[in-house]
């Protein structure tokens, strides 16, 4: 006698398949998108409802909230960040090599002041161009912001509510177990970030090569972690210039090399250095991170000792800058 079988309900076997894609499949929810690309919940609303958008199809809901893939939410981001912006053709055919200032530069880019890319520089690590050249004040090459230009991210949320203060990042004891493992917090504390978005965004966009992959497997998924060795995250902050080198050395900048040198002033040096006269300089041996909009970020410096080696050679070789 056979016995019958009830009919497994479709719902359930939907159910089911969603977890086993779940497995392999990383889902974001709103509150994920926003912080990790810096937008704002009714920016996601809204290109989610809008079909023309571009933006993927929600994976799934669970009661009111919506999940989606994340490599397809990354995609529709990256997707903005290549969309071309329109320059004159005047800007286009310009000598692209030309070193601008930053109220030159401010002026390229549509900018009444200079506020908005100090606000950049300080605020958003990796997402506005260093300079080209960074000895007294900072210099882009003209062809540099036209670059980022084309090809920099949306202008961001705009919404009349003040802005979710981010959570503080921690701080990092340098000298703890080299072998612990270290999240996104720490790493962006440790790497000069002001955020963990900021981070990761930075990350995404292959914009921190100081840094190697993590030391743990990454698994892409829900509540998945990247987590690296707190030796590997001080080596590359180490790198980056946001910590001192342990083997500190006589470093001088460039108005000491400059008088090292024999030329008139850092300018000069900077003007040298730039074309090529100085091929034992173009690589600095460190930099020194400075905070806020007062000049440059990072102030290119060079040991001492290798300073006054190349000046020894100099006296005793004919003058080839002419």
């Amino acid at each position: 006698m056979s016995r019958s079988v009830r009919a497994r309900p479709a719902r359930d076997w939907l159910k089911g398949l969603w977890v086993v894609m779940s497995k392999a499949v990383r889902l974001v929810d709103t509150a994920q998108i926003v912080d990790e690309f810096t937008t704002s919940k009714p920016r996601v609303s809204a290109w989610s409802n809008d079909p023309d958008s571009g933006f993927p199809p929600v994976h799934h809901t669970e009661g009111r909230k919506k999940f989606w893939e994340y490599d397809k939410v990354a995609a529709f981001f990256a997707s903005r960040t290549n969309a071309a912006r329109t320059l004159p053709a005047s800007v286009l055919e310009a000598d692209q090599d030309k070193l601008l200032t930053k109220r030159e530069a401010s002026q390229l880019l549509g900018y009444k002041t200079t506020t908005v890319i100090d606000g950049y520089r300080r605020n958003r690590p990796g997402y506005f161009p260093e300079p080209d050249e960074d000895v007294d004040k900072p210099l882009w090459r003209r062809g540099t912001i036209v670059a980022w230009a084309k090809s920099r991210p949306g202008k961001g949320r705009r919404t009349s509510h003040p802005a979710k203060p981010a959570t503080p990042l921690p701080d990092v004891d340098v000298d703890g177990d080299p072998d612990e493992l270290l999240g996104t917090a720490h790493a962006a504390a440790l790497l000069g970030y002001s955020s963990r978005a900021s981070f990761s965004s930075a990350l995404y966009q292959g914009l921190i090569p100081q840094l190697p992959d993590p030391d743990v497997p990454f698994t892409p998924g829900r509540g998945a972690k990247k987590l690296w060795k707190r030796s590997t995250l001080v080596a590359a902050a180490r790198k980056r210039g946001t910590l001192p080198r342990p083997d500190e050395q006589d470093l001088v900048g460039a108005a000491q090399a400059a008088q090292i040198l024999g030329y008139t002033d850092s300018t000069s040096f900077t003007s040298a250095l730039y074309h090529g006269h100085l091929p034992d300089l173009t690589e600095p041996d460190a930099f020194e991170m400075r905070q806020g909009s007062d000049g440059p970020p990072q102030q290119r410096r060079w040991s001492r000792a290798r300073v006054e080696e190349l000046a020894r050679r100099r006296t005793q070789a004919p003058d080839t800058e002419g």
